[in-house]
Order: C-alpha cells, then structure tokens, then sequence
C-alpha cells in the first residue's frame, strides 16, 4: 500500500495527543480497531467511459471514552483503492481522523468540540453532496466546530454551534475555498411535549480562492418549524424558511468581468421516519446551499429515502434511492444536473463481530448545459471484521 506523497502526519498526531489526555482508567473505554475488504465492479469507474474492477481495504480504529459527565470519540480510518485495469490512473488513498469532545458542565449546560482532518478526493464525496460526478481531485479539509447546549427551562432548549472549514487541493492549480459561521436554534416543547416548535437563524462566509481571482459568498438564512413525535415508532419534522445571499465575484486580471449579486431563495427541509423491530422507513426532502469545486455555491435540492427490513436476526435487507437538482448561479461556472440514484443493499453479521454486506446502484446523471445523459451501474460485496475491547 502506497501511502500519500502529501500525507501530513501532524493533524493525526495532535488529535491522538488530545485524545491520550483524557484519563482512561477514570471512565469506560471501548477500543475496537476494525478492517474491511470491499470488490466492487462499476461500469463507470469513477463517472468515466471505462468500466472495471475495484479492491478498497479499509482498516480503522475507533476509541470511545466516556465517565458521567464526559465523552470522547476518536475515530480514524484509511481507505486504500486500488483496480484492476485502470490502476495507474484511479488508485488512491484517503484517510481521516476525528475527535469529538461533549461534556455536561451541569444539568442544564453542556459544551461541545468537534475537530476533523480528511485527506479524500472530489471523486466520492461531491456526489454525495450534490449529486455531481467531478474529476478526481486530492484534498485536505481541516474542520473545527465548537458548541453548546443550554437548558432554558423545562420546555425551552438553545444550541449554539460555530463551525470553521478549510478546504485545500494537493494540486495547487485547483480551487481552495474557507468556510467559516455559526448557528443558532431554539426550540419549545408544546402542549404535552410530543410537538416542538424549533427557530434557527445561522450565517455562513464562503471564501474561494480562484486560480483566476476570488469568490466571497455570505449566506444569511433563518428557518421554522414543527417536530412532531407522533408515536414511539412514527416521527416527523418540517422547517421552512429563506435564506439571503450576497456574492462578490472579482478577477485578477479581467477587473470589467467583476460582479456583484443579492439573492433571496427558499430553503427548508422535511423528515419523516417509520420503525419497528423489523421495518425502517425514512422519507427527506432538503433544499441548501453548500460549497462546490466550481468556485461557487451549489444550489441543491434532494428528494432521499430509504427503506429496510430484518429478514433476520442477523440479516437486513434494504433499498435506497435519490433525487437530485444541483444547479449554480452562474456566477464563475453554470452547472444544472439532475441526479437519480436507486438500489437494495444486503447485511448478513456472521458472528458478532464478522460482517458481510452487499449491493449494487443504479445512476443516471443527466447534464442540462451538455445535453448528456449517462448511466452508471455498481455492485460490490464486502466483508468487516471487528476486535472490540471494553475495560
């Protein structure tokens, strides 16, 4: 296994010394390193013209402390791909380390600290995010999100999160972009406390740095809505709201191209999830904006849902599906997508610790600027084996 060329060892060492502060013996631990082995065939590989064969090892370790008052969650893991036709040109490795830190001050205040550092490829994530499959692109993303919760009284809950993320392309030809905001949500138990009213207001800066010039983007967004606990099985919550905005575009050496553009749109999202000891049923609506490699905000609206069944004790049996709408301003690049994803995904624990799983996806991505259309098939079948270790 090649390990990265640009692999910086000094974010997996800083949150591992983090981590190793906390006292272990004080509290309960639980160590449990793991390795997953996956083969897939995809007819598409990586959205191109050819079709082959994958192999991604994937060890990982996660340790969870916890005493009364604290927890800690490390999490590492490194996926390493390699192919069967095509290896010069698609393998790769990814790795990510995270920490998460909540501890209860006291009954009605607790804090919170996220901290994350990905090294991955444009390839994966970006169509999870908008539906969109890109070019296959290295980056490092370094996130920090600290927070909290405050008990107002019996009925009344108020979070506040902030939230910083820089994102950095190996290649220094490539887009990086910074994000940095924060949010604010209250919420109100009414009537005998199965429905809650909930208020979030947040701001968010995007700052992309262009290779030729800059793009600021402020969104400024406030939602409402409704959570409804309708029975112990049946759960539902709606928000609604608008979001404001204002986009700065400026290039270095064409000055008459620069822009200047307000925007106000309709953002919100709806949920709603069925369960039982043997059915699962979630149904999601959201419209958002989030960051793109294009140097500019991605308009996104998603249509998701799944659905699964434990034909067993040990065996679940699934099927997910997907809608996208992802389109730009227009503002450095027009992109306008529609995404469709749908397929059944099988689970089989062959003992507590041994999981096999399975699945295949169906895509079709239809480009409204190029006029393509093009289908993608994936199937794979994958095995996790898993060492757990309390004390």
């Amino acid at each position: 296994m090649r390990f990265p060329k640009h692999f910086p060892a000094w974010p997996l060492a800083g949150l591992l010394a983090l981590a190793a502060a906390f006292p272990a013996a004080a509290g309960q631990t639980l160590l449990t390193p793991s390795v997953g082995v996956r083969a897939t065939w995809d007819d598409r590989t990586l959205g191109k013209d050819e079709g082959d064969g994958e192999l991604a090892l994937s060890p990982a370790l996660t340790l969870d402390w916890r005493d009364e008052t604290t927890r800690a969650l490390l999490k590492t893991r490194l996926d390493a791909y390699r192919y069967a036709e095509h290896d010069d040109d698609y393998s790769r490795e990814n790795a990510r380390i995270s920490l998460d830190l909540d501890h209860a001050l006291s009954e009605r205040l607790g804090v919170r600290l996220g901290g994350s550092w990905v090294r991955d490829h444009t390839v994966e994530d970006e169509y999870e995010e908008s539906g969109i499959v890109t070019e296959q692109v290295a980056r490092n993303t370094w996130t920090a999100s600290p927070g909290l919760t405050l008990r107002l009284s019996e009925r009344d809950d108020l979070d506040l999160d902030g939230s910083f993320t820089l994102v950095d392309p190996e290649p220094s030809a490539e887009i990086d972009y910074t994000v940095a905001g924060g949010t604010a949500a209250w919420s109100h138990a009414l009537g005998d406390g199965l429905w809650r009213l909930i208020v979030q207001a947040g701001g968010q800066v995007y700052d992309f740095d262009r290779t030729d010039g800059d793009t600021k983007q402020t969104v400024l967004t406030l939602l409402t809505g409704l959570a409804w606990k309708a029975t112990e099985r049946l759960e539902f919550q709606a928000m609604g709201g608008f979001s404001h905005t204002s986009s700065e575009v400026t290039y270095d050496d064409i000055p008459q191209l620069d822009s200047d553009e307000d925007n106000l749109t309709f953002s919100g999202s709806v949920s709603g999830t069925w369960t039982d000891q043997v059915w699962r049923l979630t149904l999601a609506a959201d419209r958002s904006e989030s960051p793109s490699t294009y140097g500019e905000l991605i308009t996104r609206d998603r249509l998701r849902f799944t659905f699964g069944r434990n034909l067993s004790e040990r065996t679940f049996l699934g099927v997910n599906g997907a809608f996208y709408i992802s389109k730009t301003a227009g503002l450095v690049e027009d992109e306008d997508t529609r995404t469709w994803s749908l397929g059944p995904t099988l689970r089989h624990r062959l003992t507590e610790d041994v999981t096999l799983d399975a699945g295949y996806s169906f895509i079709r991505e239809d480009d409204r600027q190029s006029g393509e259309t093009t289908d993608r098939n994936r199937a794979y079948l994958g095995v996790t084996v898993e060492w757990p270790c309390e004390w």
